[in-house]
């Protein structure tokens, strides 16, 4: 077999975990692939039918690439360590306060799309600062969890 078609049932594999995940949201939580708005989900037995299907051609494909790529599996099973973990932690809240929360700050959104009632404001100026301090709170959990042995 070519490394490209290694590389390619390998990334299939990933390909149907993650369109396994997006379905999943879509059928059983009722969230919206682009988030824009909730769905109605499915019933749990009509959800079962998906979840049922989804395992199976999951399974189905990684057997056979147990069975032609056993190394490249075992290599894709392994998981690196916490370290890798918190460091996209990290990147992922500084999206999240950087770019998510401080773009509903009033400072930013009223030049944008004009002005609000002085109540409208404190409100969303209370709500930012709380989401701020939420994203605080999980990168000091962050440091907690890189370093253990300063906490005692």
């Amino acid at each position: 077999m070519t490394d490209g078609h290694k590389r390619h049932l390998m990334a299939t594999l990933l390909a149907i975990e993650e369109a396994s995940r997006q379905i999943e949201q879509v059928a059983r939580e009722g969230r919206s692939p682009s988030g824009n708005h909730r769905l109605t989900p499915l019933d749990p037995a009509s959800w079962a039918v998906f979840a049922d299907a989804l395992q199976h051609m999951y399974a189905d494909l990684q057997a056979c690439i147990k069975q032609l790529l056993p190394q490249e599996l075992a290599e894709q099973e392994h998981r690196e360590g916490l370290s890798v973990t918190l460091y996209w932690l990290s990147v992922l809240l500084l999206h999240l306060d950087e770019e998510i929360v401080e773009d509903l700050d009033p400072k930013k959104t009223i030049p944008k799309f004009g002005p609000l009632e002085p109540a409208e404001r404190e409100a969303l100026e209370a709500v930012v600062a709380r989401l701020h301090e939420a994203v605080e709170r999980m990168r000091r959990q962050i440091e907690r969890l890189r370093h253990p042995s300063e906490q005692e």
